[in-house]
């Protein structure tokens, strides 16, 4: 089987259409099949090398790989072939108004109560008018003829779905200028690179319509289909590759990893719960994609950060110290990622308890009384630490001072970090040796 996803390079990949790059990423591991990325570059006005590439580096961002990719805009004489079939079929059918004619039969169409289909009034002009017209300057879209059978198919994620196309209007295939609208290419590439599986959001339903049939105008297998539910905000609005605030790159440079936003972007939506996991292999295993729930889904922006502080301290050491980025090459990297990993929702914020090591704080900002520190200086253990230090320090401290929950931890808290609330401290110390702590208690 073989999947696809097909962006514009008209802007950067939001959470909309990264979605849809990652159900059907995800679909072709679980059923080790192929994945194809195909650029929909045919509208050469607003296309740019600088956002493929971008959508490019986003998705590999992501994790996801791709058997294959090309450009549309390197197809033209595949898709001419087709268009040559189409017509000497009469499936494709030259139309000569304007927009201005076409809309003042809508508005007439309306104002009768009728839908505003398309009349057909050019389907039946012979071969001489046309003739007549095309000397005339007169340069003309092509529609595709629709036939009357009723269009349906089982849907993975919608169920049955169906069409009757009296109530459709031949949709246009060909602009004036030449240039093919994203039915014509969409499906002919389809074809081409034997797409199976094409999964996509639900504002394609109605496109899905006319592409089955193309596909079988053309004597091609339909594929299934498959169509998700919109995102929507916190207003029900649905997003738009031009909001950059939701965009991939966005998420990227705030610090987000990307297993999170794979992780949140497959079950969001669906029966499923959205739990932290890190490894692959069990969220392929976990997805099904008749899981998906038929109605939208709300984004939550505030959920998928609690979702990243979860699902970092999932990460052992291993997994994660190519990402520590630390100043101090003497710090014990992996005693300091299990006194960090509880208490930070980005991997960004590692440098802020890193300082918090290195700085040297005075007891005396904290209103600390010196008797206490010099306590705490008298009984500190001989170095070096581990994780039950902390117990016995406080233990000794305790007995000295008669001090006790609050009262004996917040102090050694401020004193060895500057703050009132983070880490375990049984995590701390290790990282110090005896020096260290003594600097902080402003003994050395």
């Amino acid at each position: 089987m073989r999947c696809r996803f097909a962006p514009s390079p008209t802007g950067k990949i939001h959470i909309g259409n990264a979605r849809s790059a990652i159900l059907n990423w995800i679909y072709c591991k679980k059923h080790k099949g192929e994945f194809v990325l195909r650029i929909d570059d045919t509208d050469k006005s607003r296309s740019s090398k600088e956002f493929e590439n971008a959508i490019k580096s986003d998705l590999k961002w992501l994790g996801l790989d791709w058997n294959y990719t090309f450009n549309q805009s390197s197809r033209n004489k595949i898709y001419n072939e087709k268009i040559n079939i189409l017509i000497n079929d009469k499936r494709l059918y030259p139309c000569f108004e304007t927009e201005e004619e076409l809309a003042l039969k809508k508005k007439a169409l309306l104002s009768s109560g009728k839908p505003p289909i398309y009349d057909r009034s050019s389907l039946d002009l012979s071969e001489e008018v046309i003739n007549q017209k095309i000397k005339s300057g007169k340069k003309p879209h092509w529609r595709f003829k629709l036939d009357t059978n009723e269009i349906s198919w089982k849907d993975l994620i919608k169920g049955r779905v169906s069409f009757n196309p009296k109530n459709l209007s031949d949709p246009v295939l060909i602009r004036e200028d030449g240039t093919l609208l994203y039915h014509l290419p969409s499906v002919i590439d389809d074809i081409q690179e034997t797409i199976t599986h094409i999964i996509r959001g639900e504002d394609h339903i109605a496109n899905t319509a006319f592409h089955i049939q193309i596909f079988k105008a053309l004597g091609a297998v339909v594929p299934t289909f498959a169509h998700h539910p919109f995102l929507t905000d916190d207003e029900g609005k649905g997003f738009s590759k031009r909001m950059g605030s939701l965009s991939i790159e966005k998420f990227k440079n705030d610090g987000f990893e990307n297993i999170t936003l794979l992780n949140y972007f497959l079950f969001i939506g669906s029966s499923s719960n959205i739990e932290p996991m890190i490894d692959l292999n069990n969220i392929i295993k976990k997805f099904e994609i008749n899981s998906i729930s038929k109605s939208s889904a709300k984004f939550s922006k505030q959920s998928l950060v609690s979702l990243n502080q979860d699902t970092i301290k999932l990460f052992n050491f291993d997994q994660i110290k190519n990402k520590i980025l630390c100043k101090n090459n003497n710090l014990q990297k992996e005693k300091f990622w299990r006194f960090v990993k509880n208490n930070i929702t980005f991997l960004n914020e590692v440098s802020a308890w890193e300082k918090i090591i290195t700085d040297v704080n005075n007891y005396k900002d904290f209103d600390i009384e010196i008797a206490f520190v010099n306590i705490a200086a008298e009984e500190l253990p001989n170095d070096p630490f581990d994780e039950t230090t902390w117990d016995i320090w406080t233990s000794n401290i305790k007995e000295k001072t008669g001090l006790k929950g609050k009262d004996l931890f917040m102090p050694l808290r401020l004193i060895l970090t500057g703050k009132s609330h983070g880490p375990e401290l049984k995590y701390l110390l290790p990282l110090f040796d005896k020096k260290g702590i003594l600097q902080k208690l402003g003994k050395i």
